[in-house]
């Protein structure tokens, strides 16, 4: 289950002065501002209300350009179910100037479950050194996957309070402990006789299909006999299925026994330097005994509903001898689901190095299943003996899975311009649950849109799956009014082992406080007495911007001005001519007549703030 949760940053905007970065005095002044938080949360805040951005600037932000930056001691925090471990969050400013009148109070008392931490923090001063720092404890009873968000308000070094944004997300996870068992093929004592060859393959699998990360096989020597293609093998991701393999081979050049060990490290599921051995016992033979080889070899995979994998098992024997009367006892009618034999039953009269013995299977799995296929077969060796062996095939079927990008808030993101930065995130899972990797941002995180930034140059996840563990966090702060869709392209590889690409777009606009302005055909307005005069007046923005919902009330106007209609409605408000009215001044004949035409309009402009005007032109007439 995704779990989120927040912590909220909040204080007074006016505070005495603190002697130092810890009180938690509080005055006990009145009124409040009720801005929304994220999740449309009501947060209580300062007594003070934030400045109003204006066309350029504002938010609180104006003057010197410095706000707090909260640093957290980890970057992600995975804590094993039982555990504890403490956190610290050290806030700062971004350019070493000074901030005061910061403190966090009120919702560290009702922290998630799980989470604790003091009760209140206050700190008169905020710059670098100044020792601001917030402490939390997260000590987990069920595994989960939950994001901490900090909010923060606090003065800045040109004395203005600022707008309460997001200074800090944390993402963290709750999780079991797992192991990485190791399973050799073939299974039991490894035999070869003098000069042939025997190839073995270890591979290596999480007991439980979650995965487990970092794992590390290093040897100095072999013992004599054997050999490997790699000097170590290293596998950033291990689970089940993904192909994590040491391949080696077993030629004795002279008669030798003994056991293989191997040593191996990796870091559990839940964040955990684990360790584990393997011991492979071996021996060289010299009565012609069978030895098995599966092609391809390690665990078969195949893609669940239309996918096939042909598998090839070989037998043949070493030293150059002969062996007879080879049958597979398993019943190869009734092998587990999704595993079918070219041939049943299936035997060979007589075995030898490449003699062409060899059983075909196919796996093409209908469902997500996995598991090993065992298959027991019974042959005379070369001394006439009868003898057993056992051929472990392990599989699993994949899907075609998809990672996606789900853009957090949703729909198109606005932002005013002057405000501070507003917090995206990009969380990446996928769409069955399953697991996919490798997964990268191909499209760089260096060169943004202006007005985007990530504290990140490069941003990949060895692992993606459900929860928030995958997550990009972006900011957008507007430097102008500007418009357009913010494109991420990233790669993965899915369960299916196929590499995929895909992309997210974020939709993005600019507001800000724009105000509607009138012109008019003629002002002032200067006639003969007698004659008829259309004046057309004209609303616009004075920034481009669209402003809403304009209405203006043309039923009271002087004696001599008319109007085509008693009201004025405008549904938006741009540039050119689409809000606009003519009205007509028709002084009588051999009358004198001057005044004011004047009547107010009210509109919304781009940042959604209720603004009103007046239109005000003068007149006269003369015979």
């Amino acid at each position: 289950m995704l779990l989120g949760h927040r912590l909220i940053l909040l204080g007074f905007l006016s505070l005495p002065v603190l002697s130092a970065c810890g009180s938690s005095s509080h005055g006990s002044e009145s009124g409040t501002v009720e801005p929304t938080g994220i999740g449309g949360t009501t947060m209580p805040v300062a007594p003070v209300t934030p400045p109003k951005a204006g066309p350029v600037g504002g938010g609180g932000l104006s003057g010197t350009d410095d706000k707090v930056t909260a640093t957290a001691s980890v970057g992600y925090l995975v804590v094993a179910l039982g555990a504890s471990q403490t956190i610290s969050v050290t806030f700062s400013s971004s350019d070493g100037l000074p901030i005061t009148a910061f403190s966090v109070y009120g919702s560290l008392g009702t922290l998630p479950p799980g989470w604790t931490a003091p009760n209140s923090l206050t700190c008169a001063l905020v710059q670098p050194g100044s020792g601001c720092v917030l402490t939390l404890t997260y000590t987990p009873t069920v595994v989960e996957t939950g994001t901490l968000s900090l909010d923060c308000v606090y003065v800045n070094n040109a004395r203005l309070p600022s707008t309460p944004g997001q200074c800090m997300m944390l993402s963290y996870a709750a999780a079991v402990p797992n192991n990485v068992v190791a399973a050799v093929s073939p299974a039991g004592e490894i035999d070869a006789a003098a000069g042939a060859k025997q190839p073995v393959s270890i591979n290596f699998n999480t007991d439980d299909g979650n995965a487990a990360t970092a794992l590390n096989v290093a040897w100095g020597s072999l013992p004599a006999g054997w050999s490997s293609t790699a000097s170590g093998l290293s596998c950033a991701v291990v689970s089940t299925g993904n192909g994590c393999q040491l391949p080696l081979v077993f030629a004795p050049a002279a008669a030798v026994n003994g056991t293989l060990s191997l040593s191996y490290s990796y870091i559990d599921g839940s964040g955990a330097s684990r360790s584990g051995a393997l011991n492979v016992p071996y021996a060289t033979t010299a009565n012609g005994s069978v030895a098995s080889s599966v092609s391809p070899s390690g665990e078969v995979t195949a893609t669940q509903a239309g996918g096939k994998q042909s598998v090839a098992v070989t037998f043949s024997t070493t030293g150059g001898k002969t062996a007879a009367a080879l049958g597979v006892i398993a019943d190869l009618t009734k092998l587990p689901p999704g595993w079918s034999a070219k041939t049943t039953p299936f035997t060979c009269a007589s075995v030898s190095a490449g003699n062409g013995c060899q059983l075909q299977l196919q796996y093409a799995p209908a469902t997500l299943t996995s598991g090993t296929l065992s298959l027991r077969y019974q042959y005379t060796d070369a001394n006439g003996m009868p003898n057993f062996g056992v051929i472990n095939i392990p599989y699993t079927a994949t899907t075609n899975d998809n990672a996606v990008g789900t853009v957090a808030p949703s729909g198109q993101l606005t932002a005013m311009l002057g405000a501070p930065a507003q917090p995206v995130s990009v969380t990446f899972t996928t769409d069955d649950t399953r697991l996919a990797t490798s997964l990268q941002i191909t499209s760089g995180l260096t060169a943004l849109p202006a007005g985007w930034s990530s504290t990140a140059s490069a941003f990949n996840c060895a692992t993606v799956t459900v929860g928030s563990a995958c997550q990009l966090m972006l900011n957008y702060a507007p430097t102008g009014v500007d418009n357009g869709t913010f494109t991420l392209s990233y790669s993965y590889v899915n369960n299916a082992g196929e590499a995929k690409a895909s992309t997210v777009a974020i939709p993005y606009q600019t507001t800000t406080n724009d105000n509607v302005i009138w012109t008019a055909s003629a002002n002032p307005v200067a006639v003969a007495s007698g004659s008829t005069n259309p004046v057309t007046v004209t609303f616009i923005t004075d920034d481009g911007n669209f402003a809403s919902g304009l209405t203006a009330d043309l039923s009271a106007l002087p004696v001599s001005w008319t109007a085509p209609m008693s009201r004025l409605s405008c549904a938006s408000v741009s540039v050119g001519t689409a809000c606009q009215v003519v009205l007509t001044y028709a002084p009588a004949a051999l009358v004198a007549d001057s005044g004011t035409l004047a009547f107010g309009y009210s509109y919304v402009n781009s940042a959604g703030t209720g603004m009103t005007g007046t239109v005000s032109i003068p007149y006269t007439a003369a015979p």
